[in-house]
């Protein structure tokens, strides 16, 4: 999957969605069927951090029999990628070995066919409050993929404070 350019009618697309959305969650399934069309993502997860616990809760995910809702994980155990997600920065996992140094799971994510995974930090005011995850092959994620995934996951601010804001369960 090579994906293409993302445009401004993307962008007012989801903008004007999220305006009238029944539900946070809606918008950020919107939000990954634009990142399959636009960046070619085999697939996708999507974090809110949670400051008080140290951790990430997966609020939003393409395969949720793999990658359940609400699924934590503590931020210590990621060392490589949060770090650079904590300066505000993209991380990117471009090829196998990269993504076995990373991520505890390898062999499960190697089982789903990915072979490269981009991390995006989802901040506000300063902070990171979530985290935009994509799946691809060796080598997918370019300069031009991190830009169009930065601005997705500037359309994630509104629904993730939502949920912040509830203090729950994705809804």
């Amino acid at each position: 999957m090579t994906g293409r350019r993302l445009e401004l009618d993307d962008v007012t697309r989801i903008a004007a969605f999220a305006a009238e959305a029944p539900r946070p969650l809606a918008v950020l399934e919107a939000v990954g069927a634009l990142a399959r069309d636009v960046l070619g993502a085999r697939g996708f997860t999507m974090f809110r951090y949670l400051h008080a616990s140290a951790e990430v809760e997966r609020i939003h995910s393409s395969d949720p029999v793999q990658y359940p809702l609400g699924g934590r994980k503590r931020i210590v155990d990621y060392p490589r990628n949060q770090a650079v997600l904590a300066r505000g920065d993209v991380f990117i996992a471009p090829d196998r070995e990269a993504v076995r140094a990373t991520y505890k799971d390898h062999e499960k994510i190697f089982g789903l066919g990915t072979t490269s995974i981009m991390n995006v930090p989802v901040r506000f005011a300063g902070t990171n409050i979530g985290a935009l995850n994509l799946f691809g092959t060796e080598h997918q994620f370019d300069a031009a993929k991190v830009h169009d995934a930065r601005v997705l996951a500037a359309l994630m601010v509104a629904p993730i404070l939502a949920m912040l804001e509830a203090d729950g369960a994705p809804r």
